[in-house]
């Protein structure tokens, strides 16, 4: 039943990573003029060799105004046309400082008297370069106080109203632990409760059609990520109810955060694990974090030179290869799990619960065709998605063994799904292939390495 799936045109999946070509050691912070640095044709075309088709400029080419014809954004746009990729975000200096603003820009004592001020003022800013043949869209500010959305509304609508197709890039927070979370998502009831209430928030603020947002869930202190399923499956539930996309940021280096080691660069079979198990909440557009090295900035956080895909200088590195190697292996699921969308999960735990301990947190959802799952070892995690047009279920079956305990590395998981009656077969796609087994007795036994993942398309 797979090869349907197949047929016709492809799914585009948008894949990008922060720190492009561009970046030079130490070159992070806001409202500096940008040199072209590694934002080069050559450069670009490694790029787009490792799986990545949209390039998110992040500071790299600012626009501030300047004449466009001489402009670095200008020249930066130009090198990745030449090499060939066709979707780019724009950082535009003015949109970035009135997302920034709280509690509106347009009205009495605002910047802006009306809205038709504010669309002209956008017009006239994004007329050159939103005209440029790799043009997609353009970001404002990363990982909003819940208190600007009211201006990230405004100017969000505007943007859609001047130019329609444009992408509006909004990277929001994760549900996370620190304390400084307090202070950005909005009052009353538990953790989950206010950060459900910041993303319907922005939602409602901005008429947005998709939930983005980044986490990390490689950490040292992994008292802090306990919230990483729940966050997705929160995050996942609200795209289904709402019927728009879930596009995610992942991690791919590491960071040091007050001189201290904090986040950890995955491994391959790490990076396997992550694309797979953000696969599994139906995600339409990924992002890497980060190509290039960071600059240390205001907050403490430092990237080491040697942790990134590509060095400073330019030099590619072991995780550029994983990530380029796990990208096209993906190649060979996306045309069918981009045409499911995300319905429910659940969890199964054995004794030994050595992995990260996120799924203590999660919710141990009803799957529609699954009566129960048991798993022999750590625990494992199963995603259901559904095809509307065809009625079709499909499963997503991961491995949540945390991949570096030393016992468990080679070690054989065994997951058991009984499924409810009427389904006799299943394609199954493991190791970049698809085979057909039969379901005997409601029963289908998958089996798998740490980190490892397995899709079901029942019949």
């Amino acid at each position: 039943m797979f090869k349907k799936y197949y047929q016709g045109e492809k799914p585009f999946f948008r894949t990008y990573a922060y720190a492009a070509p561009g970046y030079e050691q130490g070159d992070y912070i806001y409202g500096q003029p940008r040199k072209l640095g590694l934002a080069t044709k050559e450069n670009y075309e490694i790029y787009k060799a490792a799986g990545f088709n949209m390039v998110f400029s992040g500071t790299v080419g600012t626009y501030y105004g300047e004449d466009w014809e001489t402009s670095v954004c200008k020249k930066v746009m130009d090198e990745v046309y030449a090499a060939g990729i066709d979707k780019y975000i724009v950082g535009d200096q003015a949109f970035y400082e009135l997302s920034c603003q709280a509690d509106g820009i347009v009205g009495d004592g605002k910047r802006f008297a009306t809205e038709q001020d504010l669309d002209t003022f956008v017009a006239n800013r994004i007329k050159d370069y939103s005209k440029h043949p790799v043009f997609y869209g353009v970001y404002l500010k990363d990982e909003p106080h819940h208190y600007l959305f009211k201006s990230f509304g405004q100017l969000y609508r505007s943007i859609k109203r001047v130019c329609p197709t444009a992408f509006v890039y909004c990277n929001l927070l994760p549900l996370d632990t620190l304390r400084w979370m307090d202070e950005r998502y909005p009052k009353g009831g538990d953790l989950l409760d206010r950060r459900t209430k910041y993303l319907e928030k922005f939602l409602d603020e901005t008429g947005a059609d998709y939930i983005m947002y980044d986490d990390y869930p490689f950490c040292f202190h992994k008292e802090n990520k306990i919230y990483y399923i729940l966050c997705l499956q929160n995050a996942a539930a609200l795209c289904r109810d709402r019927g728009i996309e879930f596009n995610f940021v992942a991690q791919s280096t590491s960071m040091k955060i007050g001189g201290m080691d904090y986040y950890w660069k995955p491994s391959e079979q790490e990076m396997r694990y992550q694309m797979h198990l953000l696969l599994g909440f139906g995600i339409k557009d990924m992002g890497f974090f980060t190509y290039l090295p960071h600059g240390n900035n205001a907050l403490g956080e430092g990237f080491e030179n040697d942790s990134a895909m590509v060095t400073a200088q330019g030099e590619r590195l072991q995780l550029y290869y994983d990530t380029q190697k796990v990208l096209a292996e993906l190649q060979d699921i996306l045309p069918v799990v981009l045409k499911f969308t995300y319905r429910h999960s659940g969890y199964a735990v054995a004794s030994f619960h050595s992995f990260l301990k996120q799924l203590d947190f999660a919710k141990n959802e009803t799957l529609d065709n699954v009566k129960a799952f048991e798993t022999d070892k750590e625990g494992v995690l199963v995603n259901e998605l559904y095809n509307e047009a065809n009625g079709d279920y499909l499963y997503r079956v991961i491995n949540m063994t945390d991949t570096r305990v030393e016992e468990m590395q080679g070690a054989v998981q065994t997951t058991k799904l009984h499924f409810k009656e009427g389904y006799t077969r299943a394609d199954v796609f493991q190791d970049g292939k698809w085979t057909t087994v039969a379901i005997e007795d409601g029963e289908l036994t998958i089996q798998l390495l740490a980190g490892d993942a397995a899709y079901i398309l029942i019949y």
